[in-house]
């Protein structure tokens, strides 16, 4: 094998195998970061159908929008998809009960995301979800028509390529594992590495808690009923449970009554202590990772306090917090809550205690993570322009083969 130094190369010299250079570059690094994380954003993030007629750029910002909230809270849409992916199969049996043996989560997914609209004869249509139908169903308003709602049909309106799915997982794939193979062989790992390879951890989860949900559905499946249109309002208010705050009633053309589209930030929250311990655990191991850069050595000492207060603050933010949000499956939880800071669930019981004693202490929270994960972003690129020269080295993989032998 020949393997070129750094000198001027004759005109017209030929050589035959090149060894590649034990060095990688700061673009380099960032690159290789910035396309898994938008590889992996972009195919994995499925939001809901948008509302008839409405535009090609209107729907693309609002997936751009999302796609930088996944960048930034990438737990909080693993949250949304697990509690979706609940909210599909619960439906399953209960729809198998009214004698819709065809009902599958596909279908649960699907009413979900707002994949099904119905026309009123008294106003204009509006989309339902699996609770919704079911009681349509139940209450014989609704005939499921099941020429038009097929498994195979609706998974015809989805847009997922598998191709792009297997180079987003390729490159996840290859990104952690360099980040793994780094300390054994006494290589520093850079820290926009190590919040990559967060994100990673979280996007994995979020693309199998989606994993039958319809991707970039344009049109939905219309229903046609004869009920009232006050009959169904009135109804799907009380299934509903949850609220938007005053401030958010008309944020982003959801001021339109009925609500022309389901909401993206609109996340049923776990339903069973037996969801809602797993998706803690995942919130906690993502905050844990980016502790795991305590001894990262950062290009002065303020730099260094600063990332360990910040990713302790996330770690303890989400340990704390999310136990607490955890407590709210248990029954007889009556206390004011809101959700991403913008839905609600009031105590029934109207009292100062109750009305702030849990909200308080979230929205406190919420406000610190806030902080704490716009300062990791920032030191993560900050930290690039004066890293270890181990960062720069690339892992010989050959040298790891007879220990994985």
């Amino acid at each position: 094998m020949a393997q070129l130094t750094n000198y001027t190369v004759p005109r017209g010299a030929k050589f035959g195998w090149v060894d590649q250079p034990n060095q990688r570059g700061t673009i380099e690094i960032i690159w290789s970061c910035l396309l898994v994380i938008f590889t992996c954003v972009w195919i994995v993030l499925h939001i809901n159908v948008p509302k008839q007629g409405e535009g090609y750029w209107s729907i693309f910002f609002r997936k751009f929008r999302w796609a930088g909230f996944s960048v930034f809270a990438p737990e909080m849409v693993t949250l949304a998809a697990a509690s979706q992916r609940s909210s599909a199969r619960r439906s399953v049996p209960k729809m198998h009960a009214l004698g819709i043996d065809y009902w599958t989560p596909i279908h649960g997914f699907f009413a979900e995301s707002g994949g099904f609209l119905l026309h009123t004869p008294d106003a204009p249509p509006f989309p339902v979800n699996t609770r919704t139908v079911h009681y349509l169903v139940e209450k014989k308003y609704l005939t499921l028509p099941r020429e038009q709602v097929l498994k195979e049909q609706i998974w015809d309106k989805s847009k997922a390529d598998r191709f792009a799915k297997a180079v987003a997982f390729i490159q996840s794939t290859y990104m952690t594992i360099q980040v793994i193979a780094r300390p054994t062989q006494s290589l520093d790992i850079s820290c926009i590495e190590l919040v990559t390879v967060a994100f990673v951890a979280c996007t994995v989860f979020t693309y199998y808690f989606w994993m039958d949900k319809p991707l970039g559905v344009d049109y939905p499946i219309k229903l046609h009923i004869s009920t009232s249109m006050a009959t169904i309002l009135r109804d799907a208010a009380r299934l509903a449970g949850w609220k938007r705050r005053e401030m958010f009633r008309n944020f982003a053309g959801m001021g339109q009554r009925p609500i022309p589209r389901v909401p993206n930030d609109l996340i049923p929250p776990p339903s069973t202590l037996r969801l809602a311990f797993p998706l803690w655990g995942i919130t906690v191991s993502y905050a844990a990772i980016h502790v795991a850069g305590w001894n990262y050595d950062f290009p002065n000492t303020s730099e260094s306090i600063i990332w360990r207060c910040s990713s302790v603050t996330m770690f303890v933010v989400l340990f704390l917090w999310g136990l607490a949000e955890v407590m709210t499956v248990k029954p007889g939880f009556n206390f004011t809550l809101t959700l991403l800071g913008i839905w609600e669930k009031e105590s029934t019981k109207n009292t100062p205690f109750r009305n702030w004693a849990v909200d308080a202490p979230a929205t406190v929270s919420a406000m610190l993570y806030f902080v704490a994960r716009t300062v990791i972003l920032a030191e993560a690129v900050a930290s690039m322009r004066l890293t270890p020269s181990t960062v720069y080295q690339t892992v010989q993989w050959t040298d790891l083969l007879p220990a994985f032998a």
